[in-house]
């Protein structure tokens, strides 16, 4: 497993070292916490490739990608993306280690990427106006192409009728309707005060000395620092007074059901929500599966079925692929599966599989670099300080009383369904 230690470098901006030699390349990972806010949902989604389109020493994308040859072909990531109800920015290089070349650019990297987010290319007080137009047309092109992928356009589409007025029920693309309206300058005054009032994790995960990326880290990121937001916890308890229909007609081969779960459950309960994680597993985690067996293999009634918990909203979705004349009966057979499951219906195969299936998913959080970044991240975000070892700890131990337990509250709340 990683060697892990964390550096607070004050200002609410955190250093996370993450050593391992089992990966030939070092990544640097910058995340920007925001709270998930309507009002400047769609300027957060416009600002990683803004950003990454050039900056004041290498101000255009053929200098930046010379710049990644001289690391020896190294990449350089942005994104802005939604996790429970905030949304975080995201800047990444990842390059091959010293040890494997003839020259030390590790620090060199460290300096580029703090170029691209703490210098970004400005003109007449603003971001240049060729990239801010580029990367506006190509946020329109991805909000509009979201509904190409039907399955995950269903899911959204739950969530917004379920979680109407929460937060989380806000698009991480965000609007296009907010696009044009959106200038150069604002943009741009937008970022500095991002910059100046954001919790910052800075995660460096790969093989080094710690002082060595420490110093470095310290050197080159100087973030001006003013109030620092603070950012709300999810609510994750909500109770359900009636269950909420909603049927969409499109043009498609493929109905698409969501059923939208309040499962409420706290995420730093530890005990009881690993316990719901694995009765999550048990219920439609995978071909072990209630749903699957049932649903899938013993009525025929879907293409495909699956459940799935939004850990910090403490919400379970239940997505199904299924022909409209199956409807109701595909509806009818999901309730009954999860009645078992809190009725304790679980067999000592069911609970076995659905452990090992999570416990090897936990494993394999090490198998790829960036894996244990974002897994440290998640900790952060949650403003807790579990292992891989913990999580496997908590999964191996749980009973099926335990389960009965975690998911006696769980109500239904949403049946969203997409059909021809």
């Amino acid at each position: 497993m990683s060697d892990l230690k964390r550096v607070d470098l004050g200002n609410n901006i955190n250093l996370t070292l993450i050593k391992t030699s089992k990966f030939k390349t070092n990544l640097v990972s910058v995340y920007i916490q925001r709270v998930l806010d309507r009002d400047e949902v769609t300027k957060n989604a416009l600002l990683p490739s803004v950003i990454t389109s050039g900056s004041k020493n290498y101000p255009t994308l053929r200098e930046i990608s010379h710049k990644m040859d001289n690391f020896y072909g190294a990449s350089l990531f942005s994104n802005a993306g939604k996790r429970s109800e905030k949304q975080i920015l995201e800047f990444k290089i990842l390059g091959v280690n010293d040890k494997y070349i003839d020259e030390k650019i590790f620090k060199d990297m460290i300096e580029f990427l703090n170029d691209i987010i703490n210098n970004p290319f400005v003109e007449n007080g603003g971001f240049k106006e060729e990239y801010l137009h580029l990367e506006k047309q190509n946020l329109k092109d991805k909000i509009k192409a979201a509904i190409n992928d039907k399955k995950a356009y269903a899911q959204n589409k739950c969530i917004e009728a379920m979680c109407k007025g929460e937060r989380y029920s806000i698009e991480e693309n965000g609007y296009e309707e907010d696009i044009d309206s959106i200038t150069a300058v604002d943009l741009y005054n937008h970022y500095k005060n991002i910059l100046k009032t954001s919790p910052i994790d800075i995660v460096v995960e790969g093989d080094f000395d710690d002082d060595f990326v420490a110093d470095a880290v310290k050197q080159n990121f100087k973030f001006e620092r003013g109030d620092i937001i603070e950012i709300p916890r999810g609510k994750y308890v909500k109770k359900v007074d009636d269950v909420k229909v909603v049927e969409e007609k499109m043009d498609i081969t493929q109905g698409k059901l969501v059923m939208g779960y309040r499962a409420n459950v706290d995420y730093m309960d530890n005990d009881k929500y690993y316990s719901l994680v694995v009765g999550n597993s048990v219920f439609g985690g995978g071909a072990h599966s209630k749903l699957f067996n049932n649903v899938r293999e013993k009525e025929s009634l879907c293409y495909y079925v699956f459940s799935s918990v939004e850990k910090y909203k403490s919400i379970m979705f239940v997505s199904s692929g299924i022909e409209a004349q199956n409807y109701e009966k595909a509806v009818k057979i999901i309730k009954e599966q999860l009645e078992d499951l809190k009725n304790g219906k679980i067999t000592d195969t069911e609970l076995a599989n659905s452990k090992s299936a999570l416990i090897n998913s936990a494993k394999s959080v090490t198998d790829n670099i960036g894996g244990m970044s974002e897994f440290s991240f998640a900790q952060s975000l949650g403003k807790t300080n579990s292992t891989v070892e913990d999580l496997i700890k908590s999964i191996e131990k749980v009973t099926v009383n335990d389960i009965v337990d975690a998911v006696k509250d769980i109500e239904l709340d949403t049946v969203y369904f997409l059909r021809n």
